[in-house]
C-alpha cells in the first residue's frame, strides 16, 4: 500500500481510490450480468478516474499544454482571434509557432473548450482539463454503446473499462503526455463519428447522418482533415459492394456536406481575416507529411512501436489475434471491413508521415480497445466452464487484473508525483508557477529575461508580455517612449546592459527561474 499512502496527493488518492472501486463494483455486475449497473459504475469510474488524471498536476505541463492555456486564456477576450502573445508591445518579430502573436498552429475548436471551462469555472490548471473530463465520460459511454451494438454488452462494457482505465488517455487528460488536450479532443470527436456512423449502420436511420457530419466536422476543427475518417471506411464498403449509382452514395454524401458546413466556415474566416498567417499554418499543415519537423522522426515502424505503450502490453499482446477473432463476433460482418480500413489506413498514412509523434494513430483507440475486448469476453467465456459461482469469480478477477496492468498506478505515481523524479521539471515548474503569481507588477510591465519558454507560463499567471531576453537599446528606447516598465529577472549567466541597470525604474528581479525549457 505505500503508493497509495506516501505519494500522490490526498485529494488525487481519493479520487482514484473511489475510481477503482465503481471499477470493481463495474466488472462484480457484470459477472453477474446485470449491465445497467454495471454501465451506472461504469460512468462514475470513468467520472473519478478522468478527474484523478486532471488534479496530478498543480502547473501547466511543458508540451503542449501551457500553450493551449494561454492561448484558451486569451480567446476569452476574443474568441475569434486566437493569440498567443496578446499584447505584442516589444519590437521583434514575432514569426515562430512559440512567439506567435495570431496563433493559428491548432485548429480552434478544443481552444473554445478551453476557454469556455476557464469563463465558466475560472482560470485554473484544474478548470483547464475539465472539457478532457466531461469528453472522457461521455467517450466511455459511448464505446460500450459502439461495442454493444457491434458484439455484445459484455463487450461494450469491458471496452469501456479499457477505455477509462487506460494509463495513455489519463495522461492526454493531465496534460502530461505531448499534444495533451489536442489530440484528446480529436480522438473524442472522430470517436463520436464512428459511433454515429455504427449506429446509422445498424438502425439505418438517417437521423444519424447529421451526427456523423457534425462530429466528423468538430474534429476537423481539433486537427484538420484526417477527421474525415469515418467517410474513409463507408467509402470502402460502398466501392466493396460494386454499386456505382449515385443514389447508393446519397448518405454518404448528405453527411459530408454537413461536415463541410461545419468545418467550412473556419477555415474561410482565417484567409479572409488574415491570409499571410493562415497561408504559413496550411503550410506548416502539409510539411508534416514530407518533412520531419522539430525532430519529431521515426522510422516507418514508429506508430507500431508505440502500440505497446498505448494500449499497454497485454493489449499489444492480444491485438493480433483479437482482429482475427473480431470478424466472427461482430453482428454486422460487413463492417470488419469498416473497422479494419480504417485502423489500416490510420497507421499506413502516419507511417508514410515524416514527422513522427506518439498520439497520432490514437484517434482509431476506440475501435481497437473494442476489439481487444471481443477477445478477452470470449477467451473467458471458454476457458471458464466451471460451476456458475465460480466462473463468476473466475472472470471478475480476471478482468480486475487486467485493468491493474492496464491502469500501471506506478507508472502514473512516478511521472506525477516526486516518488522516482522521474519528471525532472516537476519541482521547477511548481517553483515557478508560485513565482509568477506572487509577482506584483504594475499593468504596463514587460517582462524579460525568463528562462527558456517559460515565459508562456509567464504570461498566463501574470498577464504581462514576457521574454526570454534582455532587451535591446533599440527596443529598451521604444517601450520607454510607450510609456511601458520593464522587468529583469536577473541571471548568473548574462550581464545586465548599464542602460538597464542606471535606469531606476526597471525592475530587476532576484527570483530564479528554474527549468531550460
Amino acid at each position: 500500500m505505500r503508493i497509495f499512502k506516501t505519494y500522490f496527493e490526498i485529494h488525487s488518492l481519493t479520487l482514484l481510490i473511489f475510481g477503482l472501486a465503481f471499477v470493481v463494483g463495474s466488472i462484480i455486475f457484470l459477472s453477474s450480468e446485470r449491465e445497467k449497473f454495471s454501465v451506472f459504475s461504469l460512468v462514475l469510474a470513468a467520472i473519478f478516474l478522468f478527474s484523478f488524471a486532471a488534479t496530478l498536476d498543480p502547473f501547466l505541463n511543458l508540451w503542449d499544454e501551457r500553450f493551449h492555456a494561454l492561448v484558451a486564456k486569451n480567446l476569452m477576450n476574443h474568441p475569434f482571434l486566437p493569440t498567443l502573445y496578446d499584447n505584442p508591445i516589444v519590437l521583434m518579430e514575432y514569426n515562430i509557432w512559440d512567439r506567435y502573436h495570431i496563433w493559428f498552429h491548432k485548429q480552434p475548436l478544443f481552444l473554445w473548450q478551453i476557454s469556455l471551462s476557464f469563463k465558466l469555472f475560472g482560470v485554473s490548471e484544474f478548470s483547464l482539463r475539465i472539457p478532457n473530463i466531461i469528453m472522457g465520460v461521455i467517450l466511455t459511454y459511448i464505446t460500450y454503446r459502439t461495442g454493444k451494438v457491434l458484439t455484445n454488452y459484455k463487450v461494450g462494457i469491458v471496452a469501456g473499462l479499457l477505455l477509462c482505465t487506460s494509463n495513455y488517455l489519463l495522461e492526454l487528460v493531465s496534460g502530461y503526455q505531448g499534444l495533451d488536450h489536442n489530440d484528446f479532443s480529436f480522438l473524442f470527436y472522430v470517436s463520436l463519428s464512428i459511433w454515429a456512423f455504427v449506429e446509422y449502420s445498424h438502425s439505418e436511420n438517417r437521423k444519424w447522418l447529421f451526427l456523423i457530419g457534425l462530429f466528423s466536422g468538430f474534429a476537423i476543427l481539433c486537427k484538420w482533415l484526417v477527421g474525415l475518417l469515418v467517410y474513409f471506411g463507408w467509402g470502402v464498403i460502398k466501392l466493396r459492394s460494386k454499386k456505382f449509382h449515385i443514389k447508393e452514395y446519397f448518405d454518404l454524401i448528405l453527411a459530408l456536406i454537413v461536415t463541410i458546413v461545419v468545418a467550412a466556415p473556419w477555415q474561410l474566416y482565417e484567409f479572409i481575416a488574415y491570409p499571410v498567417e493562415a497561408a504559413k499554418e496550411y503550410a506548416f499543415y502539409g510539411a508534416h507529411f514530407r518533412e520531419a519537423l522539430e525532430g519529431h522522426t521515426g522510422t516507418w515502424l514508429y506508430h507500431f512501436e508505440q502500440i505497446p505503450k498505448i494500449y499497454s502490453v497485454v493489449g499489444a499482446f492480444v491485438l493480433l489475434p483479437s482482429f482475427f477473432l473480431l470478424k466472427r463476433n461482430l453482428k454486422e460482418p460487413k463492417l470488419y471491413l469498416y473497422i479494419t480500413s480504417n485502423i489500416l489506413v490510420v497507421y499506413v498514412f502516419f507511417s508514410f508521415a515524416q514527422t513522427k509523434m506518439p498520439s497520432f494513430t490514437v484517434i482509431v483507440f476506440m475501435l481497437v480497445i473494442i476489439a481487444i475486448a471481443s477477445f478477452l469476453v470470449y477467451i473467458f467465456d471458454k476457458l471458464f466452464h466451471s460451476a456458475i459461482v465460480l466462473k463468476k469469480i473466475s472472470f471478475a478477477i480476471s478482468i480486475i487484473v487486467l485493468i491493474l496492468l492496464n491502469i500501471n498506478i506506478e507508472s502514473l505515481q512516478a511521472n506525477h508525483t516526486l516518488w522516482k523524479k522521474k519528471y525532472p521539471n516537476r519541482e521547477a515548474l511548481i517553483q515557478n508557477r508560485k513565482i509568477f503569481k506572487d509577482l506584483k507588477l504594475p499593468k504596463n510591465t514587460a517582462i524579460f529575461n525568463v528562462k527558456g519558454r517559460h515565459y508562456i507560463e509567464c504570461m498566463f499567471y501574470t498577464d504581462l508580455p514576457s521574454y526570454n531576453f534582455i532587451p535591446s537599446e533599440l527596443q529598451y528606447a521604444d517601450l520607454k517612449r510607450k510609456d511601458y516598465k520593464m522587468a529583469i529577472f536577473k541571471s548568473k549567466k548574462l550581464d545586465i546592459p548599464d542602460y538597464l541597470k542606471n535606469d531606476k525604474d526597471v525592475i530587476l528581479l532576484d527570483n530564479e527561474i528554474l527549468g531550460y525549457r
